[in-house]
């Protein structure tokens, strides 16, 4: 059985727009737009990405097609790697998925957090429920 990646909307509306993928997605994974070749499509987020639209909700080929879940407020699970604690504030590592690892300080100056967490995680690469807050 799959994890459910959208858990709740929060109370909030939760957009699923349709995109198209340019290059291959993971469902859980944080996308942003694509602002030069392909624009308008798009892609798993680069590192403290400042364009993130959502979260793909599926998984997505290459140039198909991208469910991208948007919303405030919209509780998810991301791929989030790294240890995590509850309110915890998450940014976009290189790896295009959440660090929440120290980030509190660098992430409210530059204002690119992207979801706050609301569940642990000891280590390594998995998904976590979180708050998107974009």
């Amino acid at each position: 059985m799959a994890t459910e990646i959208l858990l709740n909307d929060g109370g909030a509306p939760a957009r699923i727009l349709p995109f198209k993928a340019n290059g291959a997605i993971s469902g859980g994974e944080v996308v942003e737009i694509e602002l030069s070749g392909t624009a308008g499509d798009v892609r798993q987020a680069a590192a403290d990405s400042v364009v993130t639209c959502g979260v793909s909700l599926t998984d997505a080929a290459d140039n198909g097609p991208a469910n991208i879940i948007s919303g405030h407020g919209v509780l998810l699970n991301i791929y989030a790697t790294g240890a995590v604690a509850v309110g915890d504030l998450g940014i976009v590592d290189a790896a295009g998925v959440l660090d929440f690892t120290g980030v509190a300080a660098t992430v409210a100056a530059a204002g690119t957090d992207v979801a706050i967490a609301l569940e642990t995680q000891a280590s390594g690469l998995g998904l976590v429920k979180c708050m998107w807050l974009r």
